[in-house]
């Protein structure tokens, strides 16, 4: 893998990042997906078309799988997992935790991983090998030395049945933790242990998309990304220091 899809990777973030910006003050059509609190917007899929539209004529191959509804079969082996706005309700909301998540997979699992938050300015890179930075600057995980000592990030379903759930779960987690933090941006989760300002994160009922870019900058900042099926078409995910992500597991049961 050279460089070239990576530097490919965080150009084209920016790129959807500045149409998220751009469209962020004007008036937006917004419907929602599987409940009244799941919105998407036209900004949404404009920047998933902007980044579909890079891919394809950079690299024709390669298959894409973006959450807006893109699903192109590729014929090279490899593809590309979107995310064109991650945190689409603070997007909506005026805040600014939201993020554009791109991840380029193959046969030995996610060999790219970015994500770009455009309001804060802050762009996380990740190449399988190569480590994980911050803008120039390398990160990694923090290492705390107990659950105690752990500050969690975590998220929740737009289905309510399903965050009936998480909450029993987070009950768990509060008793034993630092303490939890939500951001509202699965992609940022992830950054924020790569980058050391979280321990530990947690989540269920997630899609491959919100994690895939977020999971390699974990990985090659040092830390373990564990996932399993949680529901049809859904994944659970805990990400950190290994032998945290052990222990939490072993907290919740699993």
């Amino acid at each position: 893998m050279s460089g070239d899809e990576l530097d490919f990777a965080v150009r084209t973030a920016a790129e959807a990042g500045e149409i998220l910006l751009g469209k962020r003050h004007g008036e937006l059509v917004v419907s929602t997906k599987v409940s009244e609190s799941d919105p998407v917007s036209d900004a949404d899929r404009a920047s998933e078309e902007h980044i579909v539209a890079a891919i394809r004529r950079c690299y024709p191959d390669d298959g894409v799988l973006g959450e807006e509804g893109t699903h192109v079969v590729g014929v090279s082996g490899r593809r590309w997992v979107i995310d064109p706005l991650d945190g689409t309700v603070n997007y909506l909301y005026g805040r600014d935790a939201f993020a554009v998540s791109i991840a380029l997979e193959d046969a030995d699992g996610v060999a790219v991983g970015v994500v770009h938050a455009p309001v804060r300015g802050d762009s996380y890179a990740a190449r399988r090998g190569d480590g994980a930075s911050r803008g120039e600057a390398p990160m990694g995980i923090a290492r705390a030395a107990s659950l105690a000592g752990c500050l969690l990030a975590t998220g929740f379903s737009y289905e309510s049945e399903k965050r009936v759930r998480q909450s029993q779960a987070l009950a768990s987690e509060l008793g034993v933790m630092r303490d939890v933090r939500r951001e509202g941006s699965a992609a940022l989760d992830l950054a924020s242990v790569a980058s050391g300002t979280c321990d530990l994160y947690y989540e269920e009922y997630i899609r491959p998309w919100d994690i895939a870019a977020g999971s390699a900058l974990v990985a090659e900042a040092g830390g373990a990304v564990v996932t399993w099926d949680s529901a049809p078409g859904y994944l659970g995910v805990a990400a950190g220091d290994a032998v945290r992500v052990r222990e939490l597991l072993d907290l919740l049961g699993r």
